[in-house]
């Protein structure tokens, strides 16, 4: 196999940007929250959350990727790598997705029977790298034509979005949720060790 059948996509500076930013609004808010809070296990608390916060964003990007050989396409994120052999993949389709202040490409390579084998946010990548990625596949392309949300993108294809996709709302105040349990938790336990 040589270099030329493998294609590696990594995030684009942009995007980057745009996570670096949000973990650093994220964390300030943190510590001021901790501040406001008064008292020690307050701001460790504060302070441990803007350390998982921004270890959990470092790792986010520096493991995420798009893999094309000839004998696979793989997407890996944060919490997932999925793999699927490429002689399976038939078709591509492209969506324009809006999501909550922002827009940006999903890529979901379908197989001969219309399934989606893999379905890639393109969120991290620049158009340049998507556009690379469709011709670099060299399958037949179909869409959307214009803009889509990611619930009207699962309504169509059920099977090309998650159910974070589908419920745009209910998974951040989920994940939201979570975080805050997460803080509740870590700060009960520092303030009973540091009394």
């Amino acid at each position: 196999m040589s270099q030329t059948d493998v294609l590696v996509l990594r995030p684009a500076a942009g995007p980057r940007r745009v996570v670096l930013r949000f973990t650093a609004v994220t964390a300030a808010a943190f510590i001021v929250g901790g501040v406001v809070a008064g008292g020690r296990a307050a701001l460790i608390t504060s302070i441990g959350l803007v350390v998982l916060l921004a270890a959990s964003m470092a790792v986010y990007l520096s493991r995420s990727r798009i893999v094309v050989t000839p004998a696979e396409i793989s997407a890996r994120g944060l919490t997932f790598h999925r793999r699927r052999d490429r002689r399976l993949a038939a078709s591509v389709l492209r969506a324009t997705v809006v999501q909550p202040g922002a827009v940006s490409e999903t890529i979901v390579v379908l197989d001969a029977g219309q399934r989606a084998l893999l379905s890639i946010n393109g969120a991290l990548y620049a158009q340049a790298d998507l556009d690379r990625l469709v011709h670099h596949l060299g399958l037949p392309i179909g869409g959307p034509s214009g803009p889509v949300t990611m619930a009207q993108l699962g309504r169509e294809r059920p099977d090309a979005v998650s159910w974070a996709g589908r419920h745009p709302i209910a998974f951040p105040l989920l994940c939201a949720l979570g975080f805050a349990v997460i803080a509740v938790v870590l700060g009960t336990l520092i303030a009973a060790l540091t009394g």
